[in-house]
């Protein structure tokens, strides 16, 4: 486990590595014979083939680079990220998170983040998720938005 931030991680740069090579479809041939020793990398004592494990700390980011250049794409772990879970995309999340970053550009709200309307959501439904609302509980919430944005803003004292 990598304990200090500030630590390159040599394991997670070659495990990036080989989905990549999965990813873009190279074969061992190409992936060990042409592109690593294009990277720098020899080969390992005692074998014949080129490792990656040879690669130095910096030929290994600018090996994904490159893979990332060849159109490789890469993804954060599933579960790594707390809030991982897609925003709910039909009409009236939509206008909820509307409603919701309004309220924050007229000062009544102060964190206009996902998290923080997802709690006022829990609060007024008891529904953990915009995803999960019904029709009926969705409604209800941009009733109370709506509601709260027509308050006067009180002075600050």
């Amino acid at each position: 486990m990598n304990t200090n931030p500030r630590q390159f991680d040599r394991n997670s740069y070659y495990t990036k590595l080989a989905i990549g090579k999965a990813e873009l479809g190279w074969d061992d041939e190409f992936y060990y014979g042409i592109w690593l020793p294009m990277q720098g990398a020899s080969k390992k004592p005692g074998t014949e083939q080129y490792s990656a494990s040879t690669l130095s700390n910096t030929q290994l980011f600018a090996a994904l680079e490159a893979m990332i250049k060849a159109g490789f794409k890469v993804k954060p772990k599933s579960g790594n990220h707390k809030n991982s879970r897609k925003l709910a995309d039909d009409a009236q999340s939509k206008k909820i998170r509307a409603l919701w970053l309004e309220l924050h550009e007229v000062g009544k709200v102060r964190d206009p983040s996902e998290a923080s309307l997802g709690a006022y959501v829990k609060r007024q439904t008891k529904v953990e998720a915009l995803q999960w609302l019904s029709t009926e509980q969705a409604s209800r919430v941009i009733e109370s938005l709506k509601s709260w944005l027509s308050r006067p803003v009180k002075p600050a004292a």
